[in-house]
């Protein structure tokens, strides 16, 4: 007959433990909205990954793009909107976010490596800046931050897919959706 005085032993022992494996799986994440937007809202998109890597950029900005349509709404990759066999600069860019018909930009840009604040605290993993610029305005009326949970372990298009999907989270979360 089993001891029933260890159960509650046990169950606390399988929280902790489940508890532990999720922590693992998610990484932090940090959310800023200006106050001043705070009922913006936005059905159309223009992601812009903006990596040194043209394959990487790319993985990454239709991973978004695929997420925010899964989520009904509308979303064009920069590399669709302001192609790499054109002029690639901030010039090109700014005019592309004017004429793409997107309410708002999406910029993913990888924190700075080499900071000592990101080798001795981060431990030297990957991170993100994720800015959300209202286009008609001309301002970031958000900025999320997320550590990488997977590392390098991933694909990359794993890790753009990860990332994709925890940035329509924080902007269902912050109320950034248009909601139909």
């Amino acid at each position: 007959m089993p001891d029933l005085r260890r159960i509650p032993a046990l169950a606390a022992t399988c929280v902790a433990l489940a508890t532990a494996l999720l922590g693992c799986a998610s990484a932090p994440a940090y959310r800023f909205v200006d106050p001043a937007h705070e009922d913006s809202r936005y059905d159309g998109f223009l992601a812009y990954a903006a990596f040194a890597d043209l394959a990487i950029e790319a993985a990454f900005e239709r991973a978004l793009c695929d997420r925010l349509f899964q989520a009904g709404h509308a979303c064009t990759p920069m590399l669709k909107a302001a192609p790499p066999t054109r002029e690639q600069d901030a010039a090109s860019r700014h005019a592309a976010s004017q004429t793409s018909g997107a309410q708002a930009s999406i910029v993913i840009e990888l924190t700075d490596m080499d900071s000592v604040s990101r080798q001795v605290i981060g431990h030297g993993r990957a991170a993100y800046n994720v800015r959300v610029i209202d286009n008609a305005a001309q301002q970031v009326t958000a900025q999320f931050a997320f550590d990488n949970a997977s590392g390098a372990r991933q694909s990359v298009a794993k890790q753009a897919d990860e990332l994709a999907r925890r940035i329509v989270s924080a902007l269902k979360k912050e109320s950034l959706l248009y909601q139909r």
